[in-house]
């Protein structure tokens, strides 16, 4: 006699498999949207049977549907032939791009054969597309390629040359990322991008970094601010400190509350930030709350409630997986009241939070008539509280189109009743 838990996976695996089915039945479609579409629907299923069909749609002429189909195979770390990838070398930097992620699923010397051809390649897209896979790879003759990179003509590509290689072990001259770091004709996310990497490989990069937080540029001092939380706090604390205290250009104040979250002085800390609660930036507050719940603040409670109270949506999404930590009566009945609205954002973030507190409440109950997104939190959150009867569920399971809402069924009719599955073979 199989077990409960064999019947419930035979279930599932049948629902895919009828699910899978349907949808390959569109990859006999002339239409080129329809076909993409089943590939990355097949892909999302993980579905691993349709690998001919993929290999196939490698030499069709639109660009987006080969590359819904190269997805497809990297999803399921199909090892293709060097005969299959060479052409797609030949095609558009998109699809050339797209093609390196096939590379660590060939075998080994076709793999390093490909991506010596790609760090050559004359778009730097595809060269950077291809560093970031070094590490999966990382033959000797790539390695050789990636060093010559480091001097390439485009700084993006030599900033991810320094990183990859630096990443695998090699040695790098931190001079080559100091002078992208301190060139003021650059553009902020390229001097970003290389104290990045400056600050996560390379030691001795503090005192760099924190020279770089007091820079009047304030998207480059709030980058550097950010940055120092990876240093231990014994080296920060004090600059960390000097900035939270002087109320410093907000982007900065949030940034410094970020990096000194983890620090030693927390009582400290819950005196230097509670004033900023009350600023008028939306994400400052927000930081500040999150800074204030690792704090285990006495404050927290409060804030929550008062926000929700309020008519700010944004701030209302922030602090609505705050509640799962204080479930206070006030905020319970604030998600409750929620639900009722037409919101569907603010109503599926609060019913994740009721799922995880195990609410009972007619309200709930109610949204099962509700959009497929709804329904679906709605079930979880009853199955949760036990607040769904059999009878209830197997109608679910039985009459629904979506196979979403049919496995969420089976899920609940597997962890309540699971006595009845055999109804549903």
């Amino acid at each position: 006699m199989k077990s409960a838990k064999q019947i419930f996976l035979n279930i599932k695996e049948r629902l895919i498999q009828e699910r899978i089915k349907r949808i390959s039945t569109d990859l006999n479609s002339t239409n080129a949207i329809t076909v993409a579409v089943a590939f990355n629907e097949l892909r999302r299923l993980r579905d691993r049977w349709h690998t001919q069909e993929a290999i196939k749609a490698l030499s069709h002429p639109e660009e987006f549907l080969v590359i819904s189909a190269i997805k497809y195979l990297a999803a399921i770390s199909y090892p293709l032939e060097s005969k299959d990838v060479e052409p797609l070398l030949k095609r558009g930097e998109r699809i050339k791009k797209e093609s390196v992620s096939l590379f660590p699923h060939m075998s080994m010397m076709d793999g390093c054969g490909m991506l010596s051809l790609t760090l050559e390649d004359s778009s730097p897209a595809v060269r950077i597309k291809s560093l970031k896979i070094l590490d999966k790879i990382g033959c000797e003759e790539a390695i050789k390629k990636a060093k010559k990179l480091t001097e390439d003509p485009d700084v993006q590509v030599r900033i991810e040359a320094v990183r990859s290689l630096a990443a695998a072990g090699e040695e790098v001259d931190p001079k080559i990322i100091i002078d992208v770091i301190e060139d003021p004709k650059l553009p902020f996310n390229v001097r970003s991008s290389a104290m990045k990497v400056f600050a996560g490989y390379f030691s001795g990069s503090l005192p760099l970094i924190k020279k770089l937080s007091k820079s009047t540029y304030s998207k480059i001092s709030s980058t550097a601010i950010t940055l120092m939380g990876k240093f231990p706090c014994d080296e920060i604390w004090e600059s960390l400190k000097e900035i939270i205290n002087d109320s410093a250009p907000v982007e900065n104040v949030e940034a410094a509350i970020k990096s000194a979250s983890t620090c030693k002085d927390k009582k400290e800390l819950e005196g230097m930030i509670l004033k900023y609660v009350n600023y008028p930036s939306k994400s400052l507050k927000i930081t500040t709350l999150k800074t204030l719940i690792n704090l285990e603040s006495q404050h927290v409670e409060g804030i929550i409630e008062e926000i929700l109270d309020g008519n700010d949506r944004n701030l209302k999404i922030s602090v609505i997986p705050f509640v799962e930590r204080f479930p206070s009566k006030a905020n319970v009945e604030s998600l409750l009241e929620i639900i009722e609205g037409e919101d569907e954002e603010l109503t599926e973030k609060s019913l994740r939070v009721l799922s995880k507190l195990k609410i009972k409440d007619e309200r709930i109950k109610q949204l099962l008539d509700g959009p497929k997104r709804i329904k679906i939190q709605a079930l979880k959150s009853l199955i949760a509280s036990k607040d769904i009867d059999s009878d209830e569920l197997i109608d679910i399971f039985r009459n629904s189109d979506s196979i979403e809402v049919k496995m969420e069924a089976l899920n609940g009719i597997a962890k309540l009743f699971p006595q009845r599955l055999e109804e549903l073979s």
